[in-house]
Order: structure tokens, then sequence, then C-alpha cells
């Protein structure tokens, strides 16, 4: 057999496992989803309950992140992947709409990171972030994207998103600067053991307070601190702070996975 003859061999030997391998992925995936359904059968009644689970999905992303290098697979093509299954593995459960301000939908990045975090997931846009946020009001289905440093906090502060919270923040992959957006919802907070709290205040945080704050963003006559750890108002260090420096009026406005450092 020839050079070439033998190379011909070699690559229609491994386009065969290649679709044999593909046909295998197809098969997971038809297993994955009906696993999917006995979670929503299982929900029974609660099947009215946010489908979206921060924490479970960042416990399934930093397993595969921790082995993806290592097997040859880039990191950043895990996070897609498996981002587009959890998302319609959640759509399959209920359905979703997101709610954000008019503004938000005139940048780009903006879309563009909704549609790498939620990919289907329907859009709706509203006059100004009070009024996207009072949508997900009562309606545990549904979230609010808000841009991070928007004029948000004094609407949710009011109660315009009713009991729910800060549930993630996007990019999704870790930056040295404060996330871009934030995803609010009424996901149950779990602790996951690499967490983060966000806070709102009406003034900086002491200088020697502990733990310091991963980033700070000013609003107006707010400020969002977020510290690491998944915090308590009613734990220390958060209720000796708020004692100690009233005028603050410290609030927790959500608890969230940290996002992902990919090396």
């Amino acid at each position: 057999m020839s050079g070439a003859d033998n190379n011909q061999a070699i690559l229609e030997e491994a386009r065969r496992e290649i679709d044999a391998l593909d046909e295998g992925l197809l098969n997971l995936l038809e297993r994955r989803f009906a696993c999917v359904d006995r979670v929503r059968s299982a929900k029974g009644d609660n099947g009215q309950a946010s489908p979206l689970r921060p924490e479970r999905e960042a416990f399934i992303l930093r397993r595969l992140l921790r082995r993806a290098g290592a097997g040859g697979v880039p990191p950043e093509l895990v996070v897609r992947i498996w981002r587009a299954i959890m998302i319609e593995a959640s759509l399959a459960q209920a359905p979703i709409t997101i709610h954000v301000s008019r503004r938000f939908t005139q940048t780009m990045g903006n879309r563009l990171r909704l549609r790498d975090y939620f990919g289907p997931v329907a859009v709706e846009d509203y006059r100004d972030e009070a009024q996207a946020l009072f949508q997900i009001n009562g309606n545990v289905l549904d979230v609010c994207v808000v841009e991070t440093d928007a004029p948000w906090p004094d609407a949710f502060l009011d109660g315009k998103a009713g009991r729910a919270q800060v549930i993630a923040v996007l990019p999704f992959l870790k930056t040295d600067e404060a996330p871009a957006l934030l995803v609010i919802g009424h996901a149950r907070a779990v602790a996951t053991g690499e967490d983060e709290t966000l806070l709102v205040s009406d003034g900086k945080l002491p200088r020697d307070f502990v733990p310091a704050p991963l980033w700070e963003v000013k609003i107006g006559s707010r400020r969002l601190s977020s510290l690491p750890g998944f915090l308590s108002e009613h734990e220390s260090p958060l209720v000796g702070l708020m004692r100690s420096n009233p005028g603050l009026h410290l609030r927790v406005v959500g608890r969230y996975p940290s996002p992902f450092e990919v090396v």
C-alpha cells in the first residue's frame, strides 16, 4: 500500500470513529434529557418554581472544567456546550422570559452576553429598569437582567422585584473587573463553597472591614459591594457592620456562585 493509500485509510477510519462518537454523544444527550423529564415529573406541583439552579450549574461546570484542560478540550468550549445544554434543560422544565430595559438592548455586548448565557430564551424590553424589575414581581419563572452600573438599586429596594434577588453575574468567566450584568430572579440561593454576596449601601464600607470587597460600583447615592463568601445580614461579620454603621443602610441583595476562572 502506498503512503497516499495508507493516509486515506487512516482518514476513513478516523472519520468512521468520529461518526460513531457523534452517535454516542447524541445518545447521551437523549438520556440526559430523559433524566430532565424525570426531574420535572418529580417536582410535581413545584413545577412552578424557578427551573434555574445556579448552584447546580456551578457544581457541574466546576467539576468539568477541572478535567477539561488536562483532556485536551478547550475550557471555553466546555462552558459553551454545557451552558447550551443546561439552559435547554431548564426550558424543558418551564418557560422563561428575560426582562430588560430598552437602554440595555441598545448595547451589542449586552445582547451577546444574554445569547451566550441564556441561548434561545425570549427577551422583552421595557421603558426602564423599574418596569423590567416589576415584571418578575410574583413571577418566579422569569428573570430580569440589568447592567451593573445602571440605576436599578432604588427600584429594587422599593420592592419592584418582590422577593427576587441577584442570582448570577455575567460574564460567566471571571475577569479582573466588576461584572457587566446582574441576573435577578427567584431561584433559591444555595452555598457552593465558592460564592459572593452582593450588598447595597448608602456609602463605602469601612477600609478595615473584613472580608474586603472583590469589587465596588457607585450608582448615584448608592454603592454596590461584592464580598467573598455566602454571607447573611443576621450573622457575623455583616450583623456587626450593620450595628456599628447604621447610616450605611446596608442590605444584602443577592448571593451567587463566583464567576469561573479558566486556566
